[in-house]
This record gives C-alpha cells, structure tokens and sequence, in this order.
C-alpha cells in the first residue's frame, strides 16, 4: 500500500471500517512506514482533543417525535398550482441569482468589462513605448520644442492610457445610465 493511499484510508482503519484485508495492508504500511505512523498519531492525538473539547448536545426527549412532524409538514402533497407557483417562484430566484452572478465583479460580463480595458491600456502602452522609441532616434530636440527627446516614450505612453481611462469611464457611466 502506498503513503498516499494509506493517508486517505487512515481515517477508515482508526474508527475500523475497513476490511479485514485491506486493515491488513494498512498495519503492514503503518509498521514500515515512519512517516505514515506519525500521521496516524497526530490524527489519534487530534480526535481525542476534539473528543475532549466539544460536548455532545443532549437533545430534548420528544426531539424524535417533533422531527417526525415537521418532516410529515414539510412532505405533503402540493395541489398543481401550487406546485406551478413554486416552480415560478424558484425560476424566478434562480434567474434573478444568474443575472446577479453575471453583472458581479467574478462572472463573465463584470471580469471582461473590468480587465479588459487594463489589458488593452497595457498594450497599447507596450506598442507606443515600442513605436516611439524608434521615432525618438529620428526626432531632435528643436522639433520638439526643448523637449528632451528622452521623454517622448514616456509622454505617449501616458497619452494612451489616459486615452483608455477616460473611455472606460465613458463606458462606465452608460452602462450605469442604462441601468
């Protein structure tokens, strides 16, 4: 037996639920394995801790009886209307729980609307840091107007994203008019 299948079974051996075979593999791999009889004393010594620690709640004398009753409430038969209103009403829930799910920051709509916006600032930064430093060997610092030829790359890129921020605004503020 080996140290992973013994680790998912070691729960099994120790309340002895495992058949007698496999218990017998399971003592053979505990008895040659160090690393496996740790884990198997570290979950013996975590067991009697909780064991000790948390106290079993003592459940009221007629507790059976009062669950049998609200399980027979709880199972009757539903007319079909009822039954129709239900189901609308859990439709209704679970489309109104998708559309949540889709518009939130982790579905689908909220991820794309915000990174993809991010994404292509980084782009397109990237290109015109790319593009503008080819220029910055072409262009002199008279044609700029003094401007150190040196800056170029950094004020494109700039240009651009704030390009890309302000659109993204504009998009953020008709998305929230449409709503």
């Amino acid at each position: 037996m080996s140290c992973e299948e013994t680790e998912l079974r070691i729960l099994e051996h120790q309340e002895n639920q495992l058949s007698p075979a496999l218990r017998e593999k399971m003592e053979t791999h505990l008895a040659d394995c160090a690393s496996c009889r740790m884990f198997a004393r570290q979950l013996q010594r975590l067991d009697a801790a909780l064991s000790a620690g948390i106290q079993t709640p003592v459940l009221s004398a007629n507790f059976d009886q009062r669950l049998a009753e609200r399980i027979g409430v709880g199972s009757r038969i539903l007319s079909e209307a009822e039954r129709a209103e239900r189901k609308r009403a859990l439709q209704a829930e679970f489309e109104a729980g998708q559309a949540r799910l889709g518009r939130g920051l982790f579905g689908l709509d909220g991820l794309m609307r915000h990174l993809i916006w991010p994404a292509l600032a980084v782009v397109f930064g990237w290109l015109a840091w790319q593009l503008t430093l080819d220029l910055t060997t072409h262009i002199t610092a008279q044609s700029l107007g003094g401007l150190d030829p040196r800056l170029l790359p950094w004020l494109t890129a700039s240009t651009v994203c704030l390009a890309v921020g302000l659109v993204e605004l504009y998009r953020e503020a008709a998305f929230l008019r449409s709503r």
